[in-house]
């Protein structure tokens, strides 16, 4: 069975393979150990973003997206 990429940023972020380098506003940056490369990923100008070569939502974003929220996520739940 092969593992989805939500499972698999589940699996990274468990494994430690996720480091938070920057929180600054509407600025988050990050590195993720990938299977054999490390990437790196974060959110600017409203929008998620991943140097690795996967299209759509990685499973380094869904780690990422796991330990963090956003300002437009917080206005969403007040």
């Amino acid at each position: 069975m092969t593992e989805n990429a939500a499972a698999k940023g589940r699996r990274y972020l468990i494994e430690g393979r996720l480091l938070v380098t920057h929180v600054d506003g509407y600025v988050i940056r990050a590195r993720c150990r990938g299977s054999d490369t490390i990437y790196h990923l974060g959110y600017e100008w409203n929008r998620w973003h991943c140097d690795c070569p996967a299209r759509g939502t990685c499973a380094h974003l869904h780690a990422l997206q796991l330990v963090t929220i956003t300002r437009k996520a917080m206005r969403a739940a007040a």
